[in-house]
C-alpha cells in the first residue's frame, strides 16, 4: 500500500514515535490519533495510543483504545498484553487473567497452524521467517522480557529489509517502540530502513536523536555503529557530516 493516505499515515507514526522518543505523550496521543483516522483498519495506532494512555495514567482510555485494537486485530499480542497490563492496573486481575489464557490458545493454535504448513511444504519465506520472529517477539513482551521483544522486532525488522517489504520492516520497528522507545538498536535499524527507502532526511533526523539519547545514557557499541552509518552516508545530509565531524579527534562537541 504506497497511496498518499497510507504515506501520511506512516508520517502520523513517526510523529507519535518522535514524541514518545522525546518525552511527549500529548504529542505522540495527537499523532497517532491522526494515523487511526487515516487508515481506520489498522490495530498499530491503537496499540500505540493504548501504551501512551496507560504511560500519561489515563488506564480506562488505554483499555478503550486496546479494545479499538483488538476490534481490528482480535489476536494482535501488543493488544492483548497490553491491554492485561491495563485491567492490571485498575484491579481488574481476573479479566487480565483471562486474556493470559486467551493468549495462550492462540499460541497454540499458531504452532498447530505452523505445522500443518510445514507437513504441505507450504515453504514461503513470508510465513517461515519474519513472521515467525515477530510472534515470538510479541510472546517476549507478554512476558515481560523486554530486551528479548526489542531484538526480536528488530531482528524481524532486518529479515523484513533484506525481503524488501519495507512496510513491513517499519511496522517491526514500530512494535518495538512501544515496547522500550529509548532502546538504541529500534533507532539504528529505523535509520537503514528509511536510507533504503531513500529517505535521507529521515534517517539522519533519526541518527541526530539518537546521537542526543547516547549522550544522556552512553552505549559504546551503539555510538560505533551509528558513527559508521553516519558516515556510509555522510555524502547525503549536511547534518549527518556535521554529526561526523564533531566526533572527530579535536572536536568539541556543542550542548544539544
Amino acid at each position: 500500500m504506497t497511496d498518499p493516505v497510507f504515506e501520511r499515515y506512516k508520517e502520523a507514526l513517526k510523529r507519535g514515535h518522535v514524541a514518545v522518543f522525546r518525552g511527549r505523550p500529548k504529542e505522540a496521543l495527537a499523532s497517532y490519533q491522526e494515523a487511526a483516522r487515516l487508515v481506520g483498519h489498522r490495530a498499530l495506532p491503537w496499540v500505540s495510543m493504548g501504551s501512551v494512555l496507560l504511560q500519561m495514567g489515563r488506564v480506562q482510555e488505554s483499555i478503550a483504545a486496546y479494545d479499538e485494537a483488538l476490534q481490528r486485530a482480535s489476536g494482535d499480542r501488543q493488544a492483548l498484553g497490553g491491554k492485561a497490563i491495563a485491567l492490571t492496573a485498575a484491579g481488574r486481575l481476573e479479566e487480565a487473567e483471562v486474556l493470559e489464557s486467551r493468549v495462550e490458545s492462540l499460541d497454540l493454535e499458531e504452532s498447530q497452524l505452523r505445522a500443518a504448513a510445514a507437513a504441505t511444504a507450504l515453504d514461503t519465506s513470508w510465513g517461515r521467517g519474519p513472521e515467525r520472529v515477530v510472534g515470538m517477539a510479541g510472546d517476549a513482551a507478554l512476558r515481560g522480557d523486554v530486551r528479548s521483544s526489542v531484538e526480536g522486532y528488530i531482528a524481524a525488522a532486518a529479515e523484513y529489509q533484506q525481503l524488501g517489504s519495507l512496510d513491513a520492516a517499519l511496522d517491526a520497528c514500530y512494535r518495538a517502540l512501544v515496547v522500550a522507545a529509548g532502546a538504541p538498536g529500534i533507532h539504528l535499524r529505523m535509520a537503514r530502513i528509511y536510507f533504503q527507502l531513500g529517505w535521507s532526511d529521515r534517517a539522519a533526523e533519526r541518527l541526530v536523536l539518537l546521537d542526543r539519547l547516547l549522550q544522556l545514557d552512553e552505549d559504546r557499541l551503539a555510538q560505533e555503529e551509528l558513527f559508521q552509518l553516519a558516515g556510509e552516508h555522510a555524502a547525503q545530509s549536511p547534518e549527518l557530516r556535521t554529526l561526523v565531524a564533531s566526533h572527530m579527534p579535536g572536536s568539541v562537541r556543542r550542548p544539544s
